[in-house]
């Protein structure tokens, strides 16, 4: 038999499904619950806990609890080299920087190079104008020696403006470097502290990690990347062509 707190959070939860209660909607204050539910204090906010961890509520400080609305969300797409996806929008700001470092073990393993050696670090923080703190958080490291005395890009290129860090191909481009492929493993997690905090995330937020690694066209890893995006804000988007077997299927009686 569920707990007290469950039915109460079960209870809101649906009025929130169901649309009786609205983004943003102020919930009633937690004695005004309490005494609708015939429950006390300690038991409604264990409730109101639970529905704010799955991120359907959030607590304002000073105001009270509100639903949380699900909000506009960018998409990584991985069409997004292409003319209609490759802005995220006028509303997205991306700030660059860039710094020469050594090979850590662990990126030196995936760059198949030996650790200390030179690497150039590309580091962007994509925020959307209606947001707080950024949405995306990308690091590219790019070989020091493969793109040396290539120039800067253009700082209105547009992948400039991208927050999911493809500076990098217009620099191998301009290096005379042409890639072949590029390979994304992406998952879903749980934040840690230090995350929460970069990206202002909300309690039952998950975070959408993408490591990446560019292939050339000689077979040699030329670029890898960390992605970390706010599960909330921005959603991965993947198409794939079907194309055409030739196999033809055969109903038997």
């Amino acid at each position: 038999m569920a707990k007290r707190y469950e039915q109460i959070a079960a209870e809101i939860r649906e009025k929130i499904q169901d649309g009786s209660l609205t983004a943003g909607a102020r919930l009633p204050a937690e004695t005004s619950l309490a005494e609708s539910y015939r429950a006390g204090m300690p038991t409604v906010r264990q409730a109101l806990g639970v529905l704010q961890a799955e991120g359907l509520i959030e607590k304002q400080h000073g105001r009270g609890s509100f639903v949380r609305g699900p909000g506009p969300q960018i998409e990584y797409s991985n069409d997004r080299r292409s003319s209609e996806h490759a802005d995220p929008g006028p509303n997205v700001d991306v700030t660059v920087t860039c710094c020469e470092m050594k090979a850590t073990s662990e990126l030196a393993a995936r760059l198949e190079v030996t650790p200390g050696t030179r690497l150039l670090e590309f580091s962007h923080r994509g925020q959307r104008r209606e947001d707080e703190k950024p949405c995306s958080l990308v690091r590219s490291y790019l070989l020091y020696d493969m793109v040396a005395g290539t120039p800067w890009v253009p700082v209105d290129s547009v992948s400039e403006r991208s927050p999911w860090g493809d500076v990098y191909e217009t620099w191998l481009t301009n290096a005379g470097i042409e890639l072949d492929y590029v390979t994304e493993r992406v998952g879903a997690r749980p934040p840690t502290a230090d995350e929460v905090g970069m990206l202002g995330l909300h309690p039952g937020v998950s975070v959408l990690a993408v490591q990446r690694t560019s292939v050339d066209t000689h077979g040699r890893i030329v670029e890898v990347a960390d992605l970390l995006f706010s599960g909330d804000r921005i959603a991965a988007v993947y198409t794939t062509p079907v194309m055409a077997t030739g196999v033809t299927f055969r109903r038997v009686m």
